[in-house]
């Protein structure tokens, strides 16, 4: 996906973000930035990602909120390490729609083994 990475006024770095969504992993879609020596992945809600559509979404360290009914800026970590990141919000709106495709909203718990997840935590 092309976003942009805005680091100042008037600094602006064009990225590619690879976008993945497993629905083994329903609730999580994951941020690869490859551009970057070490490569960075971020984990941020797909909820988050729907609501940030809608409206301004998201407390911590992400925050997602439409611009102009044609961009979207997501932020990422806080205070003086914040990345603002730019895209088209017909970019992000496509791959969210292929991820419902994948799992339905709101049928995500489903699709979690919760037996085996707190086998694992047991034996943790």
């Amino acid at each position: 996906m092309p976003m942009r990475l805005i680091t100042g006024a008037d600094s602006v770095h064009d990225l590619s973000v690879d976008c993945r969504y497993r629905a083994e992993d329903p609730y999580a879609v994951h941020l690869d930035f490859r551009a970057f020596d070490p490569e960075a992945t971020w984990v941020v809600s797909r909820e988050l990602l729907l609501a940030g559509l809608r409206g301004p979404a998201g407390d911590g360290d992400v925050h997602v909120e439409p611009c102009c009914d044609t961009d979207v800026f997501i932020a990422l970590g806080r205070h003086a390490g914040v990345a603002m990141l730019h895209t088209p919000v017909g970019h992000l709106t496509r791959f969210l729609a292929a991820t419902a495709d994948l799992v339905p909203i709101g049928s995500e718990a489903a699709r979690i083994d919760w037996d085996g997840c707190i086998t694992a935590l047991l034996s943790a």
